[in-house]
């Protein structure tokens, strides 16, 4: 609806309450006294009469008057009733001139107080900015459909000369790639794994292609990317260990696995690659979070480690026995992995005392800081403390263990609580 058809609608439907409230309050005004509600003067007189004739009988009883008295008092009384009853209809009382006058004074004075007060207290363009609001989200909404629409046929057109494209010289593999991409574009992965199949056929050593064919198999598969999927994204993260679309793919296959750390390590990596501030990029960093926070009690505590990528190191955390008397069960154990030298830290778990002794896995999915990952460094320390505080703060008294330096890359590692602080 257009801003002067709204203003226009706005303001007949105004003037209809005005109308209905003017007509409400102003015949009362401008009518007389309906003749029901006005005293009858006749059923006045009767009831007079009626009193007349009862204080008659009573004086007569009481012997006040004598028989002739009241028969005389009696036909004068009936006569006057007689008379009173036979005369004329009442004519209705004129309407007031004061009636009158008020009821034009409201007439004029209603719609003019009411558009006045609308004008100092409303707001006379409401209507019209609501209207214009409204039709332009109605025109912006028709305008992204228009796009949307132009951008289907671009999509067709292009689909459709890739389809030629590919029947014109069915060994460019490059032309496959592309035409798996439209499909994907146009939801139609049945197609799209056809034509990566082929692609594959083609270039068998190009990582984008072994990614996105792994893709293709996993959405036809129910998005498992057991099997076939993770042979083609082991062999496209070997080809190239930079490959973003692989590296998204085997956080999702790790974190379908519960394998939380080596899919916060493989997600890290891609983000690496993505534009700060993009919608992936936030969306990506969500998923290193989540995987952060889960891979932390298997990463330290959990039962079966992982296989364990190679930047990382593995180990097992104990207490030394004469030390256990000085610690409570539920005193906090903490596990940091720092520089050595300065000491910066790079990741921390955390568990309790009486889940000792623990295996660890430490990588780069535990590492906070990306300017301090642990495969930046050939090697670092490790310091396990017990912490009665739980807030990790290094105190006199605290238990602790200490391993000075610990090449990346080592298994087996055994870090025993053995020294009190001083």
């Amino acid at each position: 609806m257009s801003a002067h058809l709204s203003l226009i609608v706005f303001w007949f439907a105004a003037l209809l309450l005005l109308a209905a409230v003017l007509f409400w309050v102003l015949p009362s005004l401008f009518r007389g006294i309906p003749a029901r509600e006005r005293l009858d003067r006749r059923e006045l007189n009767i009831a007079v009469y009626r009193d007349q004739y009862r204080e008659l009988e009573e004086d007569y009883r009481n012997g006040l008057i004598s028989d002739e008295q009241r028969d005389v008092a009696r036909a004068e009384l009936e006569a006057r009733l007689a008379q009173d009853a036979l005369s004329g209809e009442p004519e209705p009382s004129p309407v007031s001139r004061g009636g009158r006058r008020a009821g034009f004074a409201l007439a004029t004075v209603i719609p003019v107080l009411a558009v006045a007060g609308y004008l100092v207290v409303g707001d006379p363009g409401f209507v019209v900015k609501v209207a214009e609001a409204t039709q332009a989200e109605e025109e912006r909404q028709q305008k992204m459909e228009e796009a949307l629409r132009r951008l289907d046929e671009q999509v067709d057109r292009a689909l459709a000369d890739l389809e030629q494209a590919v029947r014109d010289d069915p060994d460019d593999g490059v032309s496959w790639v592309f035409l798996a991409n439209a499909y994907i574009a146009r939801d139609r992965w049945d197609d799209a794994e056809s034509a990566y199949a082929r692609a594959y056929d083609l270039l068998p050593e190009k990582a984008t292609v072994l990614s996105g064919y792994a893709e293709a198999l996993a959405v036809n598969a129910g998005r498992n990317l057991a099997g076939r999927p993770m042979e083609l994204i082991r062999q496209a993260l070997q080809i190239d260990p930079d490959d973003q679309k692989a590296l998204e793919l085997a956080g999702i296959h790790a974190y379908q696995n519960e394998e939380f750390t080596t899919a916060a390590y493989y997600w890290n990596q891609a983000l690496r690659q993505m534009p700060e501030g993009s919608p992936a990029h936030a969306e990506l960093t969500a998923m290193v979070r989540s995987a952060r926070v889960r891979g932390h009690t298997e990463a330290f505590g959990g039962a079966g480690m992982l296989a364990a990528p190679s930047a990382s190191i593995s180990g097992v955390v104990e207490i030394a026995p004469d030390l256990l008397a000085k610690a409570q069960p539920s005193d906090t154990v903490y596990l940091f992995a720092r520089t050595r030298g300065a000491g910066t830290p790079i990741a921390t778990l955390s568990t309790r005392l009486d889940q000792l002794p623990v295996d660890f896995l430490i990588d780069d999915g535990l590492v906070t800081n990306p300017e301090h990952m642990l495969s930046n460094f050939e090697s670092i320390t490790l310091v396990a403390r017990v912490s009665r505080d739980g807030d990790g703060r290094a105190r006199p008294g605290d238990l602790e263990g200490v391993l000075e330096t610990v090449d990346v890359g080592s298994r087996g590692v055994r870090l025993v609580i053995d020294t009190v602080r001083p």
